[in-house]
């Protein structure tokens, strides 16, 4: 039995998990010529009968993708009484002033965050002399292109208290508006923003 040796580089599975997947097409307990498969740094090398290498990388082409990322721009807003525009925050007003009845609003601070699917991370972000702690979980991305969207899980918080927290499924580079919090001045009431760009 003739054996090859090809190395597979991973990307979307890490080792384990595509070792896991391929096991059955590996040969190890063949008495004249063993097959092998070892895997290191986000790739595969495996020791097999030729087409069953073939076999192995039509199965990678089919489960082994690119993982999507999310890049999740975040707007923390105030609403305030007075009737100040914010170009800032010009494609989202007209969403502001159809949801609530402040007189302006204002932008109090941004943040720009990247996850993966399944991904958890965490940020804070100053705003009037305050720090807010926003948390973010990416529970799952649909779908391709302009039509791929993502379930989105939120939390904002100030000290200990949690002043929102959503789940939402959106589209890429659809804006929306999570939700507000009423807090004691010099914040007044805080309006949060997302909009969410799924990166390939």
């Amino acid at each position: 039995t003739r054996l090859d040796t090809r190395t597979f580089e991973l990307k979307g599975l890490n080792g384990e998990e595509a070792a896991r997947i391929l096991t059955p097409y590996v040969f190890t307990d063949r008495k004249d010529a063993p097959g092998a498969m070892s895997y290191v740094n986000g790739s595969l090398t495996v020791r097999e009968t030729p087409d069953n290498l073939d076999k192995i990388a039509r199965v990678l082409a089919q489960l082994d993708r690119p993982t999507p990322g999310v890049v999740l721009h975040y707007q923390l807003i105030q609403a305030d009484g007075t009737s100040t525009h914010d170009p800032a925050i010009a494609d989202v007003e007209d969403a502001l002033r159809k949801l609530f009845r402040f007189a302006g609003y204002r932008l109090l601070a941004q943040a720009v965050i990247s996850a993966s699917a399944q991904g958890h991370v965490e940020q804070t972000i100053e705003a009037n002399g305050r720090t807010y702690t926003l948390t973010a979980g990416i529970m799952g991305i649909q779908g391709s292109g302009d039509s791929s969207t993502v379930r989105l899980g939120t939390r904002l918080r100030w000290g200990g208290t949690t002043l929102l927290e959503t789940t939402v499924t959106l589209r890429s580079n659809q804006s929306a508006v999570l939700g507000n919090a009423a807090l004691s001045r010099p914040s007044g009431t805080l309006i949060l923003v997302v909009r969410p760009e799924i990166t390939r």
